[in-house]
């Protein structure tokens, strides 16, 4: 099962998500966001294999050591109608960079386990709407999250956490709040 590292949000943010999720899934646009109750996030890495207890521990530190960040979503997008994956593209802050930078320094003797997709300098960071669609439903999908969302979305990033995933469901396992020091990120 694959794992992933991500920032999750402030509640008030999260449950304007979990909304579109909730719109998307009674229009009939499923996806394992939608079905397992997954939280909404932005995903830093992903090891295809990882044993969560490996970075359980040093992901607790890292937490310790940044603090809550605000994050505004800016716009739906795609990776492409192939792609099955309509998301909420966050606007590139100084903050998002560094964190995102400071894990890979961080957690680098795993850096041959991510997707490239994730590594610093080729990262699209995003919150998923919607995986897994396929072609043909994207096009309605990305015009009822368009007719849905109120854009811009502000937010906070107030924790850091792992989840797992399959093609069929995406659970959390654990999560820290982001509580750092003064002037940390």
């Amino acid at each position: 099962m694959a794992c992933d590292i991500c920032l999750f949000m402030d509640s008030e943010t999260e449950s304007v998500i979990s909304k579109v999720w909730s719109v998307l899934r009674t229009r009939g646009f499923s996806s394992p966001l939608l079905r397992s109750g997954g939280k909404p996030h932005l995903t830093l890495a992903i090891w295809e294999e990882l044993d969560p207890e490996r970075v359980l521990d040093d992901l607790k530190d890292f937490a310790k050591t940044h603090r809550a960040f605000p994050v505004t979503f800016s716009s739906v997008a795609t990776f492409g109608v192939d792609s099955g994956t309509v998301f909420l593209g966050p606007v590139f802050t100084p903050p998002l960079i560094i964190v995102h930078d400071q894990l890979y320094r961080i957690f680098g003797e795993m850096k041959e386990f991510s997707e490239g997709l994730y590594r610093p300098g080729s990262w699209v960071p995003h919150c998923s709407l919607t995986i897994g669609l396929p072609p043909e439903s994207m096009p309605d999908a990305i015009l009822t999250c368009i007719e849905i969302i109120d854009l811009p979305i502000r937010g906070w990033i107030r924790e850091i956490g792992l989840l797992t995933f399959d093609r069929e469901s995406v659970h959390s396992i654990r999560s820290y709040r982001m509580e750092g020091p003064e002037g940390a990120f």
